[in-house]
């Protein structure tokens, strides 16, 4: 076995000041959570006490890696990548969930300090079978699922094939909001313009998202990683099929594409999932609407000013850009 390599980040408590602000929302953690490495992501206190753990996984050249920030077409991203890479497997696919398909890296390290598991009272099991503890014990190929950026995975990451999906911090800032109300982390009273200033400051879980996108957005060339759009996923599926089929060095006839894009439709996913929802119009479920653009909804005039300064501000070093939703 290979010996253990140092962080090469740091990992911080927060100012006492943030730690009381997240500490009002974020119920049953009694540590102080932490910021990782330079860009400062935000973090729970497990994930101080696994941080090695996590990045000295073995990385086998066969894993099969989805990297998102949090509610950017992750669950999308992996039906999508295991059905190409197991020859359109469809009934496993529709027998056996995708919380035992893919491991949940950091799953644990989300625990809270009291309850010593994740809020998840409205959400039928849990979210994983597999994390760090026993991936090693996992058969190849092992497909991974986490929310951690680039730099805080194992240094041989792209020694594997890694997907990266990013979507409009917009979309993401509302389909985030509602997955604190749906697992619990935020009590119901917390409305959407007071969870958008914590979202400005980065006093969310896995924040700030920018440096996240742009560290896979910095290696897309890179032969082991394929980086695509929430959005182009939207507005062109039969393309990203294609580009993930040559991604996985997998070839399909046109009439097998054009089934698996029926059955990663929306609708289909939605109705599959095996998720608890309280009505077919509510906000309060996993796979929400699917759709490019639902942010206009949710943000009133000042606070699209400010989104838009906020993006602005984190996209003029970086030629990095988001695709029209309109368009």
């Amino acid at each position: 076995m290979a010996s253990a390599s140092e962080l090469p980040f740091s990992i911080k408590n927060v100012t006492e000041e943030e730690d009381t602000v997240l500490k009002k929302y974020y119920k049953g953690y009694t540590r102080p959570f932490v910021r990782v490495g330079p860009r400062g992501y935000l973090l729970t206190p497990g994930y101080a006490d696994h941080a090695a753990d996590i990045y000295n996984l073995e990385v086998r050249p066969d894993d099969r890696w989805v990297v998102t920030f949090s509610r950017s077409g992750t669950t999308w991203l992996q039906e999508l990548a295991w059905l190409v890479d197991n020859d359109l497997d469809y009934t496993t696919a529709e027998n056996v969930p995708l919380s035992k398909r893919f491991a949940f890296i950091e799953y644990p390290t989300q625990a809270s300090d009291i309850k010593k598991s994740t809020p998840n009272t409205k959400y039928k099991g849990l979210p994983t079978e597999h994390d760090f503890t026993d991936v090693h014990t996992l058969p190849s190929p092992r497909y991974f699922k986490t929310h951690l950026p680039f730099s805080l995975l194992p240094p041989k990451l792209l020694d594997a094939k890694v997907m990266y999906v990013a979507r409009d911090v917009r979309d993401v800032a509302v389909s985030f909001f509602f997955m604190h109300k749906l697992f619990r982390y935020f009590d119901d009273d917390v409305e959407f313009k007071e969870y958008w200033k914590l979202f400005k400051k980065d006093l969310l879980f896995h924040m700030p998202i920018f440096p996240h996108i742009e560290e896979a957005w910095r290696k897309r060339h890179h032969p082991n990683v394929l980086f695509t759009f929430y959005e182009e996923m939207q507005k062109d599926l039969r393309g990203v099929v294609d580009k993930v089929c040559i991604f996985l060095g997998k070839e399909y006839t046109s009439e097998q594409k054009d089934a698996l894009v029926k059955h990663l439709s929306f609708d289909n996913m939605n109705k599959s999932s095996a998720d608890t929802q309280k009505g077919n119009d509510s906000e309060m479920k996993f796979l929400r609407k699917g759709k490019s653009g639902n942010w206009i909804n949710y943000f009133d005039e000042q606070m699209t000013k400010e989104a838009e300064e906020y993006i602005q501000k984190h996209l003029q070093d970086t030629d990095l850009r988001f695709p029209d939703a309109s368009s």
